[in-house]
């Protein structure tokens, strides 16, 4: 009989068109670790080659498996893997983005990190390369934040979260912000926030290509991005006062319910050159507000 030790260790990757990087993304992923690992691809809505490209490469290697997904939602993958691909029993469960690579034997550390550090629920890794890597690794430490690029969730955890029946709320940015509120939460709205619940291991980094200012389609996604992390900023707002006190369990299935409750919380303040991005998500959440029925 497989002691939990013996287990293989499931890695959610999250794919959404990562044509340019899925193969060495994979590549990096099973480098990263002498433990057993079974990989999950959860591609969702993928418009270009990422499917092709994960059944070609799991043709050698047999675990790596592809779970294809319609909607086009890294809350809603996220949701997918837990609750119904990744298989229970692991001692650590891990998640990486298709866009990132992991360094040399960062799950191995992270589940080292986590094995020196009983009273953690889970460890995250920190970035290796960025534009502002270091203020983002500074910011990191100083909050014990949570990079959803590369982390690692305790297997007991991930089943609490089952057997509460905890989703992310479909349509939420950032999930890590999320995670990391789960982690210090221990998955409760009534106690205190506690930073202790989560592990850094500095030695466990993952890479990304940065965003080349050069090319116009990557100053397109730029603007993009800055909207979204001001969407973010309103969505975690809001999700502190659905957490609390009630807990994780009375989140809404998606963050359009959020809109609905705490719509008094979509104002502007004046934030610099943020202002803009500010007034430009909250017209967005507006614009989703007046589709939905009430």
């Amino acid at each position: 009989m497989l002691t939990q030790q013996d287990h293989p260790w499931p890695v959610a990757v999250f794919a959404h068109n990562e044509e340019r990087g899925i193969i060495a993304c994979l590549d990096s992923v099973l480098r990263a670790s002498s433990h057993p690992l079974e990989c999950y691809v959860l591609a969702n809505a993928c418009t270009d080659r990422t499917e092709a490209l994960v059944t070609e490469y799991a043709r050698e290697h047999p675990n790596v498996h592809l779970v294809s997904i319609q909607l086009g939602d890294k809350a809603n993958a996220w949701n997918v893997f837990v609750h119904e691909t990744a298989p229970k029993g692991a001692e650590f469960y891990f998640f990486i983005d298709g866009d990132v690579r992991a360094s040399s034997k960062a799950i191995d550390m992270l589940a080292a990190g986590l094995r020196n550090s009983l009273y953690a629920n889970g460890a995250s890794a920190m970035p290796r390369s960025g534009r502002n890597v270091e203020q983002f690794r500074s910011e990191m430490l100083e909050g014990r934040g949570v990079a959803g690029n590369l982390y690692a969730l305790r297997g007991a955890f991930v089943e609490r979260i089952r057997a509460h029946g905890i989703r992310m709320p479909i349509g939420v940015i950032g999930e890590d912000s999320l995670i990391g509120a789960m982690l210090k939460w221990d998955l409760r709205g009534d106690i205190r926030w506690d930073n202790e619940r989560v592990t850094l291991v500095p030695e466990a980094g993952f890479e990304f290509d940065p965003m080349s200012y050069a090319r116009p389609t990557e100053w397109k996604k730029y603007f993009r991005r800055r909207i979204r992390y001001s969407i973010r900023g309103f969505q975690n707002r809001m999700l502190g006062r659905a957490i609390q006190p009630q807990g994780f369990a009375a989140l809404p299935s998606r963050v359009d319910e959020l809109y609905q409750r705490h719509a008094n919380m979509l104002r502007v303040k004046w934030r610099g050159l943020d202002t803009i991005f500010d007034w430009l998500a909250i017209r967005h959440i507006s614009r989703r507000l007046r589709r939905e029925p009430n």
